[in-house]
């Protein structure tokens, strides 16, 4: 199987010259979290800009200044292997496909998993391949810290649970982006003059920075997370976990034993190891 067998012909990008509004509403309205980039005017690969690229370097609102200039890339020809071996080693989830400089596709982890595992007979059991490890939070605990625990955790989601430790519910990426609010705010700089000055205190100016960024509620996770969870068993295979993904557009399931206990969680990103082990 080749990449241009899965992958979407139907890009989603953003053009430089331009500003940091113009990626985040993008990725707000069509629910991504890494965009190629290319030059206006053209087709051409500039490179790529992520979410992580936007919160972290608030105060620069050219968005020639946020992009990841050398972007990992595959071409159509390229195995599936291949393109797996770069999600798995570099944890993206989504690779430009580029044919002469050009960016003629998009492939995505969820492409994989949904249009082309699915259909395989990989009989590996998912307690092969859990992570053993979940990240999880209280259901009360505020969205905007919840996404600060994932970035901490280098989780794409994480389970809720309630008082009890009962799971109620899963939030990921999709569900913090689809709540937050892009909006202007003016950051306050003082740029301060020679220390020599003894009149510093009056001859300080001051320079007020606008940007645009993405407002999370500190409202509690419960009133954003997705409450009918699917789960799967450890015993379960690596494609009936392909499929109940694909059936439920999900790109992680709980594994569960013994009346529901949680003991794991299972990955789009663990399918794809268990691909690349069988190619």
């Amino acid at each position: 199987m080749l990449v241009k067998d899965v992958m979407m012909k139907e890009i989603v990008y953003v053009v430089i010259p331009g500003r940091r509004k113009d990626a985040l509403d993008i990725m707000q309205k069509k629910n991504v979290f890494n965009l190629p980039v290319v030059k206006k005017g053209s087709k051409k690969l500039a490179g790529a800009v992520s979410l992580n690229d936007l919160l972290n370097n608030l105060e620069e609102d050219q968005l020639a200044l946020l992009v990841n200039r050398d972007p990992l890339k595959v071409s159509s020809d390229d195995s599936i292997k291949k393109a797996c071996q770069i999600f798995v080693r570099e944890k993206l989830r989504n690779l430009p496909v580029v044919e002469n400089t050009e960016l003629v596709g998009i492939i995505c982890i969820d492409d994989i998993v949904k249009k082309g595992v699915f259909k395989l007979h990989i009989e590996e059991p998912c307690g092969k391949y859990m992570k053993t490890k979940v990240a999880a939070v209280w259901e009360n605990t505020p969205l905007n810290v919840v996404l600060k625990i994932m970035s901490y955790s280098k989780s794409l989601s994480v389970v809720v649970l309630n008082a009890s430790g009962e799971i109620t519910g899963m939030v990921d990426r999709e569900d913090i982006i689809k709540a937050g609010e892009v909006v202007s705010e003016m950051k306050k700089k003082d740029m301060a003059t020679s220390e020599e000055d003894d009149w510093d205190w009056e001859t300080r100016s001051t320079l007020y920075i606008g940007m645009r960024t993405l407002k999370l509620p500190k409202k509690p996770v419960k009133d954003y997370m997705t409450r009918e969870v699917v789960t799967i068993t450890s015993d379960e295979t690596i494609t009936e976990c392909a499929k109940k993904m694909r059936k439920y557009n999900i790109e992680q399931l709980p594994v569960t034993e013994d009346s529901n206990k949680l003991i794991g969680i299972i990955r789009d990103y663990d399918i794809l190891k268990a691909l690349i082990d069988i190619s």
